[in-house]
């Protein structure tokens, strides 16, 4: 089982495609730590927007069309596990220092 899912839902809920990944890019990575500082600042539909954008980096093939059709407590619980696997690196490292 993959460690990031998004499921993409029809009209009657039901799941026409899964996205999925075990792997996070270092960019996208390095995306997530940026947009934690600044996104707060940013009223809801940049927020919305950002997150959007960013689980599309996440998830590659992932299209505007699919997006639209995801649920959007999946998309932003995804974001979310993103942003708290980002902060554990950082909490280690500062550990480390």
């Amino acid at each position: 089982m993959a460690e990031f899912e998004l499921s993409i839902y029809g009209n009657d809920d039901e799941i026409l495609k899964t996205y999925e990944t075990s792997k996070v890019r270092w960019g996208v990575l390095l995306q997530a730590a940026e947009m934690q500082d600044v996104i707060e600042e940013k009223n809801v539909v940049k927020q919305f927007e950002q997150i959007g954008d960013f689980v599309k980096k996440l998830f590659p093939d992932l299209t505007d069309e699919d997006l639209q059709k995801a649920d959007y407590e999946d998309v932003v619980n995804t974001f979310k596990q993103l942003m708290n696997k980002a902060n554990k690196i950082g909490a280690g490292s500062a550990k480390n220092a």
